[in-house]
């Protein structure tokens, strides 16, 4: 009697462990009793050949056991295999359950014969033989098949190799119909003819039918996604006849596939010069030097293809896309929406328009696309971003709160959502759990960067509003930066880095016998219109020495107005790069030989921190606009003062510290524009505010309040009879939620008296109404508190480590009055409340900023611009 074998299932399956063993015939079938006892190789998740998880299972077997191939969807019966498998292959060296005798291809199987027979073929659902027997054989599973007609080739091979194959009658249960006459099992079949049944052709010359025997083994090693063979098979069919359009275009796809995009473009290009308007050519031209970063080649390509497939959703896609990479918004726009004519509800095309619309600022129409998102995935991450952001810009900051809060239910690890509620949340004066909630976020943060996730905020500049550690918020500063310079490496760099230092003398002069030319210095900003920052640094332009510094000033936004004129006016030149890519924008700057490159923006809105990661310049600078560390290789130092980042803080910085004597200048306002029409001036009568009230004021924006400051200013109010808070909050219900609190505390809500925003222009006339600006806390004033200083409103501030919170200690030691530079909150609050009950001290310095104004330090244009080009030459010594 013939004892049992020692048994090995092989199988793969797509399957994942748990799920093969839960859900699958055979992983039920092995939990049996019937079958326990079976040895198994098991390739889980499996989207390889069969062959080589088979090889593999053959290669771990002992010769003396027997090894079993099989399907995942086979149910092995009630009966244990082993026996019946030892009887089985006392007859036959390799066993199946189905099988025929014949070859004879296409012959359609009329009867089923019994069983057990002597077979030719048989099929792979099940296939049993002795593993030493096989060895001795030399049978190996071929991997050219990776799914199909495997089993038929190791039958011809056990047969060539002189086994004896059958069918042995088993109780299988087998749950598939099979898949056959697929795109892939055609090409198995091509393949399985090369290998076994070659046709007879005759050799030599251009002949048809080799050519097309060889297209046809070609192109099944191409839907078998065997790129080399593929490669091969088509450099065969091209060595014969060198003209051939359609193998052209697909040895330029398997070259694809290979990442040989070079030698990928010149197989389409040979395919061009053949049919110059062919649509499949010019798509996957386009294709290629989109990866190769040729966006004008590729647009160029794209826009061919399209006069060929006017209506190809997948060209207008690219095109559009293309565009909009390279900062051409409206005619991306323009793409977009040819594109939603012919697809009304494409997903990505209304995410990406709604993008770029609101970017133009055409915010109903950006809501507009973003609700046709959230019509058809209501969950939608972006569309709910983006739609919020929309809210946002039209005042709606509560409905926009609720959107966030909404997207941040669905997604609560979205960290770009939960920064976007904190801020609106503070905003609105939202306060409950204030300090749990700031811990939470910093929390997360630095749970996601101590498991290495990439962290790129898509408002950086938000973060910055909450009291986070200093090296947090660098560290998420380095991941964004990180993120930039991956997307603009294939573009390489125009310059290598440098390393800025503080010069040992940086007052030295240039000497003039050096013949070296004046130093260019480009400035990068989208603010140089009537904007916070473009009133503080217009002046400084036309205050270069021209035999020093020549200014070239790049605009990131095309909107022009007086102040753009005054910038135009004191530079060499004033170039509108706002529609142009990154690319283009470095070029431009390398173009110009800018020696020091001065970004005025960072990671705000329009900012292009994409562009210096080219490094058009030797040097490049960070200066006033981002409030922080950028944490960018390719920022060479940041310009500060002692009071903005001291000594003892600058761990808070990637970027080495270049300190001038006083950061912050505030140009002088331009004279007033006779045709402007301006409203009414604010007054104290119109606000309710009694001619003799002592007025605390913060202009800051509400998002910049907390409830730690707030209630310092309650106890400042509390303790000065009589006085009033002026603050600038235009929502209602934020009003609200501040009287309330002010209640609770037990102070009348009426003592908080709310101006509405103003315009520039009339912003000096607000701050006249002032006697005291009370700083914020954690982020503090800036630009703001530099134009109430020039206003003649004293500033009292209390300066924290981060950038942001010291902005008006250096204000303040810039006009002199470093006394209102409070160390702690209590010394803050004390120093407050004795202001407040001195009006006539008040009254003084608010006359001697505005009687010596032109002699302090923040209102001298050209002593700072002095400074900065000693700086500047001395970085270059």
């Amino acid at each position: 009697m013939t004892s049992a074998p020692q048994l090995l299932i092989v199988a793969a399956t797509r399957l994942g462990e748990d799920s093969f063993w839960r859900e699958s015939l055979l992983g039920r079938s092995l939990a049996r009793q019937a079958h326990a006892g079976y040895g198994h190789c098991i390739t889980y998740a499996n989207t390889s050949p069969l062959a080589l998880a088979y090889n593999r299972g053959l290669n771990q077997a002992s010769d003396a056991s027997v090894v079993v191939f099989c399907h995942d969807d086979l149910w092995l019966g009630d009966e244990p295999l082993a026996p019946q498998l030892a009887v089985a292959l006392e007859r036959f060296d390799l066993v199946g359950v189905a099988g025929n005798r014949r070859r004879d291809a296409g012959a359609q199987l009329q009867t089923y014969g019994p069983s057990p027979a002597p077979a030719s073929l048989l099929d792979g659902v099940f296939l049993a033989g002795r593993v030493g027997r096989l060895r001795s054989a030399g049978l190996r599973f071929d991997p050219t098949f990776p799914f199909h007609l495997y089993d038929l080739d190791l039958c011809r091979s056990a047969e060539t190799a002189g086994l004896h194959l059958g069918v042995w009658p088993l109780n299988l249960i087998h749950a598939s119909g099979g898949a056959a006459f697929t795109p892939s099992w055609k090409a198995c079949v091509v393949l399985y003819r090369q290998k076994w049944e070659p046709p007879t052709l005759e050799a030599g010359g251009a002949n048809p039918d080799v050519l097309q025997w060889q297209n046809a083994i070609a192109g099944a090693h191409r839907v078998l996604k065997q790129w080399p063979q593929a490669l091969a098979a088509y450099d065969a069919v091209l060595a014969q006849e060198p003209e051939q359009l359609e193998p052209l275009i697909s040895k330029a796809l398997v070259l694809y596939q290979l990442k040989r995009r070079t030698e990928a473009l010149t197989s389409i290009d040979a395919a061009l010069v053949l049919d110059p308007t062919n649509a499949t050519a010019l798509e996957i031209r386009a294709r290629l030097l989109l990866l190769l970063k040729d966006g004008a080649r590729a647009e160029s390509a794209l826009r061919a293809a399209l006069a060929q497939l006017p209506n190809d959703v997948d060209l207008l896609f690219r095109l559009a896309a293309l565009v909009g990479e390279q900062q051409r918004p409206l005619e991306a726009i323009e793409l977009w929406f040819q594109l939603l004519r012919l697809e009304r509800n494409h997903i990505p095309a209304l995410l990406n328009s709604g993008g770029l619309l609101l970017g133009a600022g055409q915010i109903s129409l950006a809501s507009a696309a973003y609700s046709r998102v959230l019509k058809q995935e209501p969950g939608n991450n972006s569309a709910l971003f983006g739609l919020g952001q929309c809210q946002e810009i039209t005042g709606e900051q509560e409905t926009a709160l609720a959107t966030y809060t909404h997207a941040l239910s669905l997604q609560p690890g979205d960290l770009n959502m939960l920064t976007m509620v904190e801020s609106l949340r503070l905003g609105l004066g939202l306060w409950d759990n204030y300090d749990a909630r700031m811990q939470q976020l910093g929390n997360q943060l630095e749970h996601y960067l101590d498991a290495g996730e990439p962290v790129s905020m898509a408002v950086p500049l938000r973060l910055l509003s909450f009291p986070l550690p200093m090296q947090l918020t660098r560290r998420v500063a380095a991941c964004h930066a990180k993120a930039i310079s991956a997307v603009m490496a294939p573009f390489g760099q125009m310059h290598p880095r440098q390393t800025a230092k503080t010069p040992a003398s940086p007052t030295q002069q240039p000497n003039p016998a050096s013949g070296r030319r004046p130093l260019r210095i480009g400035y990068l900003s989208a603010d140089f219109r009537s904007h916070p920052m473009g009133g503080l640094i217009h002046g400084l332009f036309a205050e270069h020495d021209r035999s020093r510094c020549r200014p070239f000033a790049y605009m990131l936004s095309a909107h022009r107005d007086r102040l753009t004129d005054s910038v135009a006016h004191g530079c060499e030149q004033l170039r509108d790069v706002s529609q142009l890519s990154s690319e283009a924008i470095a070029k431009q700057i390398e173009a110009d030989g800018i020696d020091v490159l001065v970004d005025l923006m960072g990671y705000t809105h329009q900012g292009r921190p994409s562009a210096l990661a080219l490094r058009p310049a030797p040097l490049q600078l960070l200066y006033l606009g981002y409030p922080g560390s950028m944490g960018a290789p390719f920022i060479d130092g940041v310009v500060a003062d002692k009071w903005l980042i001291p000594p003892e803080l600058e761990h808070g910085y990637s970027e080495p510290v270049l300190r001038l004597p006083w950061a912050f200048l505030c140009s002088a306002p331009l004279p007033a524009d006779p045709g402007e029409s301006l409203p009414p001036a604010p007054t104290r009568e119109g606000l309710g505010i009694r001619p003799d009230q002592m007025v605390f004021a913060c202009f800051n924006r509400p998002d910049k309040l907390d409830p730690h400051r707030f209630a310092a200013w309650l106890e400042i109010l509390r303790a000065v009879p009589g006085s009033v808070l002026l603050l600038v909050v235009g929502n209602s219900a934020t009003q609200g939620r501040l009287k309330q609190w002010a209640q609770a505390c037990g102070l009348e809500p009426g003592r908080l008296i709310f101006a509405a925003k103003t315009i520039s222009a009339r912003f000096p006339d607000l701050c006249q109404l002032a006697d005291l600006f009370l700083d914020t806390s954690h982020y503090g004033a800036g630009a703001t508190g530099a134009i109430a200083l020039q206003a003649g409103l004293p500033l009292l501030t209390c300066p924290g480590e981060h950038f942001v919170s010291r902005m008006a200690a250096s204000l303040c030691a810039s006009v002199s009055m470093p006394d209102l530079i409070c160390p702690t909150t209590e010394a803050y609050i004390e120093r407050a409340i004795a202001l407040g009950r001195d009006r006539c001290q008040l009254q003084q310095r608010r006359q001697t900023l505005l009687d010596q104004g032109a002699h302090l330090p923040l209102f001298d244009t050209a002593g700072w611009v002095r400074h900065w080009e000693d700086l500047l030459h001395g970085l270059q010594a």
